[in-house]
């Protein structure tokens, strides 16, 4: 089967109308398609298609309620990725510095690089791989050019995380004996399966935004670990949904103040988007207000 032929924004725009959306201005859907390619717009008709598979809307619908939904969808990751940037900052400080205390207080100060200091060698392995790609990122930045000079390239590991990826550090927590990995998640009050796992998601979460990423009627993965009382008290909930996610978010940030202010910000948005915004297709119950 061939490539599909590219469109013209014209033919875009009449394609569009072929399949059931409804434009009020063309000139002002030509100036909308020049910012945001047809591909990624359509991502936000699939809630009023026939079938997923079948790009025909079962109704009609305009072109301004597509676009509200993805102004919606652009702002939430905007929200999002301020929160991730705190919990990125904190977790970051939190685990390499536990991690450190507890190996790297006797010399040699160096046993975040020691691989027999991890359970999952391979994933150990895997990280520092991926620490040296990230690496070269700022290969020209002091911090690089004096540990290079001073200690043959290697860093304290506070240093390192800096330069780190929130998913490599994701990942390198994954590596750590469980021990190790309880012994941080303590520090925030959970076990260290849970803090993995949450890790996990946060960093799935910061990629979507900034790869500016579709977050509404999106499966995510891994799913989400919340507690098997909060799933049974609230058997709508799904833990692969964006709510399971964004629960497990506010559930990591450093202080109930942050929690507070994070909640209020998303009930906010959704009260400006009640219109066009399907609270089932983000995962939300409709008494999210109460359990968020």
């Amino acid at each position: 089967m061939e490539l599909k032929r590219p469109l013209t924004i014209d033919e875009q725009i009449e394609k569009l109308k072929s399949h059931g959306v409804t434009i009020e201005d063309d000139n002002e859907a030509k100036s909308f398609l020049q910012q945001v390619s047809y591909y990624r717009l359509t991502g936000y008709t699939l809630q009023f298609r026939k079938t997923p598979s079948n790009s025909d809307l079962a109704t009609s619908h305009s072109l301004s309620e597509i676009r509200e939904l993805y102004k919606f969808d652009a702002q939430l990751r905007t929200l999002i990725r301020h929160y991730i940037e705190i919990n990125e900052v904190y977790y970051k400080t939190l685990i390499s510095r536990e991690f450190a205390l507890e190996k790297c207080l006797q010399p040699p100060h160096d046993q975040h690089y020691d691989p027999d200091n991890y359970y999952n060698k391979e994933g150990f392995d895997k990280t520092i791989k991926r620490f040296e790609k990230e690496e070269q990122y700022y290969e020209d930045s002091l911090i690089v050019k004096h540990h290079k000079q001073n200690y043959s390239g290697k860093m304290p590991m506070w240093v390192m995380f800096e330069l780190m990826s929130f998913s490599n550090i994701s990942m390198l927590y994954s590596a750590m004996y469980v021990s190790t990995q309880n012994e941080i998640a303590n520090k925030v009050g959970i076990g260290g399966k849970t803090l993995a796992n949450h890790l996990h998601c946060m960093a799935v979460l910061r990629n979507k935004c900034a790869h500016a990423s579709r977050l509404i009627n999106t499966r995510y993965n891994p799913p989400a670990k919340l507690s098997q009382k909060f799933l049974r008290d609230n058997p709508s909930i799904s833990n692969d949904s964006l709510f399971a996610y964004l629960k497990t978010l506010k559930y990591r940030l450093p202080s109930d103040t942050l929690r507070i202010e994070f909640k209020d910000e998303i009930i906010k948005l959704l009260d400006e988007y009640a219109d066009v915004v399907d609270l089932s297709l983000i995962g939300f119950p409709t008494n999210y207000k109460n359990i968020l």
